[in-house]
């Protein structure tokens, strides 16, 4: 089975890539910067919601997957290394290491379309993807979904590269066995991670029937479609159906609290995944980081025109182009539509489509560099890794993680027994628990599930309340930023002290009412944070 594309220069045919060498070398590149710092953040609330399921006995496990829509496989495989200690780093070690074999995926799959040079600047676009990146080092099962839907991806390519041996009978020797085994078995391996994997399911019969019309023996390949999807749904649906049986809320209601789609949002989601930008996978915003803005639009371009490239260099290849095109833009754009009515639209719903484009853009800059005088080729290569390391760096210093951490010592050292806990979002609860020492726990959140009037009328008794902004998960619609959070609770007065735990998490102190109160912390102005003021009664 050849390659689609002529292989243009500074590349080599598949047979020269040296046996699994390169692949593991590209894989382990790919790990380095998915292990530094791994275990620093503190967990956000889905990882504290992995943490408490993989700390339950296996069939616990399994049930309270089912009961939350998840597949147990991904917890199941977590579950031994709790007892390891240090759950931040243990915990986000497998992602790590299934978003390296992502991007190994991904130089698998470029380089075997269009050859090595192709290969590496896709996988350099993948391995430096700060988004790609952060869901590596989080304890989710994204990465582990993502890089088995790219075996599957793997294998629908090889279909296209050779529709005609596509088209044969499995039983034929010169049919694509090989290529059919790897897209049966990483859809049927997706599927039983994460149900996020039924739109790939439904991407792959798309490109199937635009591989019909490239087919010899449409019949067959039909009939080889038809199989594959039998045998798919038989290794998953009965998992799905154990759910639907299991589950304590319907489907749809697990999204309800994805905020309204709007432009602003769109390019949230289309920036974070496509182009390279830090995301906060809290707020839904990009990340205040100091990379020179000349330099992150110039990457967006730079990605724009380098698929804009590789979909031209795939012009005479349709099948090809259609498979890494409608992979990398259908289920954006099906999201997108959807969530018109119903906002379903996240960053990690359309993460494995990062993939694909990555491939795309990869095919698209060695045609570039391919045309470059001399030696250019490798200063051109040197140069967009040197640009793209210099856009991810900043990600490690990024506060992508609330520091309820932090906060929960504070607050263990503080809050006195009677006190009133007062949270912004309740979703702060598990978080603080995982991070409090237990001694303290029945002190500080003795009282701490109530909401603004529970806190006005503990003050107005007699007690002191402790406000605490900070959001736990991703922010629904009805979320305040800190100034209007600052303006809700001013009824309680002037806050004695206020303190920061990193830089999102605000905990003010409010005496009772019939207390004096520090009146040197003064309240925000619109857009800003108040400051600590030294020696002063706000720290």
């Amino acid at each position: 089975m050849s390659s689609a594309l002529d292989i243009p220069r500074g590349a080599r045919p598949p047979s020269a890539l040296g046996g699994a060498r390169i692949p593991l070398f590209v894989f382990a590149l790919a790990l380095l910067p998915r292990l530094i710092d791994l275990g620093r953040r503190p967990f956000w609330l889905d990882e504290v919601f992995t943490l408490q399921r993989v700390s339950l006995a296996p069939k616990a496990l399994v049930h309270d997957s089912f009961v939350n829509h998840h597949m147990p496989s991904f917890f199941l495989l977590l579950s031994p290394l709790v007892p390891l200690g240090h759950p931040e780093l243990w915990l986000r070690l497998p992602p790590a290491i299934f978003g390296a074999a992502s991007v190994m995926m991904v130089y698998l799959i470029a380089t075997r379309i269009a050859g090595r040079t192709a290969g590496v600047i896709a996988g350099l676009i993948l391995g430096l993807s700060p988004t790609a990146l952060a869901f590596s080092q989080e304890a989710r099962s994204y990465t582990m979904e993502m890089s088995l839907i790219l075996v599957g991806l793997y294998g629908l390519v090889l279909l296209a590269l050779d529709v005609p041996a596509a088209s044969r009978d499995w039983r034929d020797p010169v049919s694509s066995r090989g290529a059919w085994a790897a897209f049966v078995l990483g859809s049927i391996a997706a599927l039983d991670v994460l149900g996020d994997g039924l739109p790939w399911v439904l991407t792959a019969n798309l490109i199937g029937a635009v591989l019909l019309l490239q087919s010899p023996d449409r019949r067959g390949l039909i009939r080889n479609f038809a199989i594959a999807d039998a045998i798919i749904a038989a290794c998953s649906a009965p998992f799905y159906f154990v759910m639907s049986l299991t589950q304590s809320e319907t489907f749809e209601h697990s999204f309800m609290w994805i905020p309204p789609l709007n432009l602003s949002r769109l390019w949230y989601n289309l920036g974070s995944i496509y182009f390279m930008r830090v995301a906060d996978s809290v707020t839904f915003h990009f990340m205040d980081v100091p990379t020179p803005q000349a330099l992150i639009w110039g990457i967006t371009v730079g990605l724009v025109a380098a698929v804009g490239f590789g979909m031209w260099r795939l012009r005479r290849h349709p099948g090809t182009l259609a498979t890494l095109v409608l992979s990398c833009g259908f289920l954006p754009a099906l999201l997108t539509v959807i969530s018109i009515w119903h906002p379903v639209l996240l960053p990690r719903y359309i993460l494995w489509s990062a993939a694909p484009f990555a491939v795309l853009a990869g095919i698209g800059g060695a045609w570039f560099i391919a045309r470059l005088p001399g030696r250019f080729d490798v200063v051109a290569l040197g140069f967009a890794a040197v640009l793209l390391l210099i856009n991810l760096v900043p990600y490690y210093d990024a506060e992508t993680k609330p520091r309820w951490d932090i906060a929960a010592k504070l607050l263990a050292q503080d809050v006195a027994p009677g006190d009133v806990v007062f949270l912004e979002d309740t979703g702060a609860l598990p978080i603080l628990r995982t991070y409090m020492p237990k001694d303290a726990q029945a002190v500080v959140l003795a009282d701490s599930a109530g909401d603004f009037n529970h806190a006005m009328a503990a003050q107005a008794a007699g007690k002191r309340v402790w406000a605490v902004y900070g959001h736990a998960g991703q922010s629904a619609a009805d979320k305040h930023d800190w100034p209007e959070f600052y303006a809700k609770i001013s009824p309680l007065g002037t806050p004695r002290q206020i303190q920061i735990a990193g830089n999102r998490i605000f905990i003010t102190l409010f005496e009772p009412v019939n207390h004096g109160v520090a009146t040197n912390c003064p309240a925000p102005a619109a857009g800003t944070t108040p400051q600590a003021v030294p020696g002063s009664g706000c720290s």
